[in-house]
Order: structure tokens, then C-alpha cells, then sequence
């Protein structure tokens, strides 16, 4: 199996009115970093994840680890600089 170093990249963005929620970062099954959003509504977060894996097809997640506070979107998914055909779904080639 041939492994490949990748970066990943994309933009965390928060609707929330009073307290943070928190947030987890998964490339597939793997735990990447948890984090609590404690940027103003109208700002987002940057992720930078560099990963080892396989090259082929991985999936981006975010999960939501208090929904009753806010809830999250991502955009602008870049791997190695070049934005993938999905919007969770990267190939590292």
C-alpha cells in the first residue's frame, strides 16, 4: 500500500448565538483535532491537516459535538492546493 503525505485545508464556519460550540475534525475513521469555535458568527476558522495515507478516495467530516449550541458548515476544501470534485469526499492521488 503506498502512502502519501497530504494537505488539507478548508474553512470551518459557526452559526451560533451564545456559547461556543465545539467541533471534531475526522479524515475518514481518524480523529484529526477537536477544537471550540470561539470566533465571532461572522468569522471562520482555517483548518491546515496534514495527513499520511493512502493514495485514493478519503472523507472529510465534521462533527458537531454539542448541536444544541450552533451548528457548522465547511467550505472551500483544498488537498495539496487543488480543490477536490466533492465537498467531503478528496482523492489523494
Amino acid at each position: 500500500m503506498l502512502l502519501r503525505y497530504a494537505e488539507l485545508k478548508f474553512d470551518v464556519h459557526c452559526y451560533y448565538d451564545n456559547q461556543s460550540p465545539r467541533y471534531r475534525v475526522y479524515v475518514d475513521d481518524d480523529l484529526m483535532t477537536e477544537r471550540t469555535f470561539v470566533w465571532r458568527e461572522d468569522q471562520y476558522i482555517e483548518e491546515t491537516v496534514i495527513i499520511e495515507a493512502p493514495v485514493g478516495t478519503h472523507k472529510l467530516r465534521i462533527e458537531n459535538i454539542d448541536p444544541h449550541l450552533g451548528t457548522f458548515t465547511v467550505d472551500r476544501i483544498m488537498v495539496d492546493g487543488i480543490t477536490p470534485a466533492g465537498n467531503t469526499v478528496f482523492e489523494i492521488v
